[in-house]
């Protein structure tokens, strides 16, 4: 396939031109610095294609994968901005998907990525939870990622053990993965201007928790995060028949002192619990 070039244009006046215009409830903001694009690119490819990329947008990321000819599947939700992406990448090695990525079953990434694949996108803020939470569920379809997220948010992925930043999607990633903090990105870097600035992590997977062990895990975590104020003794065990007494037993038993609270518990410590309560839950 040759190699091509597509023209950058500011996102505002593409946007004029196809009448469209950002949808706050999307939480559309379009990554305009080509040299941030060129870096978050550059990690993805270091991780390995193919690519999936969520929320492709006006295409920043997109234009240099079909550019290096990299096979990537690039999903968007917004019909507008899809049916542009399809025409500006037809006859490339990009397939523009119109579809919600929370929406869509297991089985359908399972066959596109048959060998896996590497999750790319500069996700909307108010949906970075929930894409994570599902990434995790595909982990060993898409075992590798590349993210931009806002900065808070990623300073409390990659929180360690007492702090107010360290919760409960610090520990999931914490056990089934290895994330890094690679770069900030201001805000005066998108059309238009978010209140606040962002950050790229690279996510590696690892291999060896079983769904059912992570399904374990988030229960074990969701409780002990439930009532952050007070102690772990206090949490909502519904989970268990034997309610307090078993989860205190069980948090003993991996080392977890009752009268602590959750965020002095590290994740070893957590999937730990998980292990010895997975046969009663």
């Amino acid at each position: 396939m040759p190699h091509r070039v597509f023209p950058a244009e500011h996102p505002a006046r593409l946007l004029a031109q196809l009448g469209l215009s950002p949808r706050k409830g999307l939480g559309q903001t379009f990554l305009h610095d080509r040299n941030v694009a060129r870096k978050i690119v550059s990690l993805a490819l270091a991780m390995g294609p193919p690519f999936l990329e969520i929320g492709p947008g006006l295409g920043a990321l997109t234009d240099l994968f079909a550019q290096d000819d990299r096979k990537t599947v690039a999903v968007e939700v917004d019909r507008g901005l899809a049916a542009y992406l399809r025409g500006r990448y037809e006859g490339t090695s990009v397939e523009i998907v119109e579809a919600d990525f929370l929406g869509k079953q297991d089985g359908e990434w399972e066959r596109r990525f048959p060998g896996g694949g590497t999750a790319v996108g500069n996700l909307p803020y108010a949906a970075s939870s929930a894409i994570l939470l599902r990434l995790m569920d595909l982990r060993r379809t898409l075992p590798r990622a590349v993210l931009m997220l806002q900065k808070e948010v990623v300073e409390r992925l990659c929180a360690p053990p007492g702090g107010k930043a360290y919760g409960i999607l610090s520990v999931y990633l914490a056990v089934l993965s290895e994330i890094r903090e690679e770069f900030t990105v201001r805000r005066t870097c998108f059309t238009p201007s978010p209140e606040v600035d962002s950050a790229v992590v690279a996510v590696r997977f690892r291999p060896g928790v079983s769904d059912d062990l992570f399904r374990c895990l988030r229960a074990v975590v969701r409780a002990a995060f439930a009532r952050r104020r007070k102690t772990l003794r206090n949490a909502p065990v519904p989970f268990l028949r034997g309610g307090a007494p078993e989860w205190c037993e069980f948090l003993a038993g991996a080392g977890i002192d009752p009268s602590a609270r959750a965020e002095t518990v590290t994740p070893e410590q957590f999937l730990a619990l998980a292990r010895a309560a997975r046969p009663r839950m």
